[in-house]
């Protein structure tokens, strides 16, 4: 059975999907934009993009009584690759703590919705044993 994840701590879908879906164990967490709970587009430095788009997904997680060391496996989705070394250390700082990292991907883009250059999506498995 599937379950759609929703909290007001990350910023609302705005079309036909969820925030995240979890079937079973597993638990897929929609690409999150740079986009704040309220729903404004967050603009400065790559770090602060990045910053709140992870911060999207630990919100994500923890509604659905996950935690970032849940995630298995992220893909990002860059505007520039000439960014990566800022997203990278963000993203690292992020899993620091993480026993075991998750795998990745990363994409170049031409663009995204709202003139973002940022995107990550990500997928967990929620051990309940």
């Amino acid at each position: 059975m599937h379950e759609a994840i929703k909290t007001t701590s990350a910023p609302l879908p705005h079309g036909h999907y969820s925030q995240a879906v979890r079937i079973g164990s597993f638990l897929f967490v929609s690409g999150q934009l740079p986009i704040d709970r309220e729903g404004n587009v967050v603009k400065g430095t790559m770090a602060v993009e990045a910053t709140q788009v992870l911060e999207n997904i630990r919100a994500i997680m923890e509604a659905a009584s996950g935690s970032i060391e849940d995630i298995v496996q992220c893909t990002i989705y860059i505007s520039d690759i000439a960014h990566w070394a800022e997203v990278n250390g963000i993203y690292g700082a992020f899993f620091r703590k993480v026993p075991v990292p998750p795998a990745r991907a990363v994409v170049p883009v031409k663009e995204m919705h709202f003139g973002a250059r940022i995107e990550i999506q990500a997928i967990a498995f929620l051990n309940r044993a």
